[in-house]
């Protein structure tokens, strides 16, 4: 990974994590163009899921979507909320979570969606870097919103949004979390709204490949 310092105004150069699982690829770039072979939902802090079951597709409103298709990479943009992608044996899914849908309950939306397909117990959920508790203030309201999840420094309330989504999801019987632990707003190499109110964005998307033969 490599990227420049966004706190001075400069733009992430070439930031692309990968791995693989389930024969899915899974990556965050803050560098990427839209493709042919890419959706991406209209992002409106809803609880709606898009289920893509054929390509091309119209763009929908939605923050979250969720395709068995191969060849089809699907993504959301985030710079603060958290991306989640879920992984199961045929169906995969990626959501944008921010305060106001994890209150709005699009991750169990998310979650019951997927079920009608994958067992929640064999899902593999993967949240991305988002504000944590290090940088992201709040005001006091979020105390009962989001019980257990408020830090309090010297007067000042901070949230970790990513602990809130990882409790939200054990609570809906996911088993397998897996947590890519940097927050948004005080990292040098992802976009972030509360730091800067940029409009730039980073892509965190999953498509189904087909793994290289190791046959020669």
């Amino acid at each position: 990974m490599r990227g420049e310092n966004l706190r001075e105004g400069k733009k992430a150069e070439g930031l692309r994590y990968s791995f693989q699982l389930k024969g899915k690829l899974v990556e965050i770039k803050t560098d990427w163009k839209e493709h042919r072979n890419l959706y991406l939902p209209v992002q409106k802090h809803t609880s709606r899921i898009i289920k893509l079951t054929s390509f091309p597709y119209p763009p929908l409103i939605g923050d979250a979507v969720v395709s068995n298709l191969k060849d089809v990479e699907i993504g959301v943009r985030t710079a603060d909320c958290a991306p989640v992608v879920a992984l199961g044996e045929e169906w995969f899914g990626v959501a944008h979570v921010g305060w106001r849908g994890l209150l709005s309950g699009i991750l169990g939306n998310f979650i019951e969606v997927l079920s009608k397909y994958e067992p929640v117990e064999n899902l593999f959920i993967f949240i991305g870097p988002c504000a944590k508790a290090c940088c992201y203030e709040v005001g006091e309201e979020f105390m009962d919103l989001f019980p257990g999840h408020i830090e309090e420094r010297e007067g000042r309330l901070f949230m970790d949004l990513q602990r809130a989504v990882e409790s939200e999801l054990k609570r809906l019987g996911v088993k397998m979390i897996g947590l890519y632990e940097h927050c948004t707003i005080c990292s040098d190499i992802f976009p972030s709204f509360r730091r800067d109110r940029t409009e730039s964005r980073f892509l965190t998307s999953v498509r189904i490949f087909e793994p290289i033969s190791s046959e020669v």
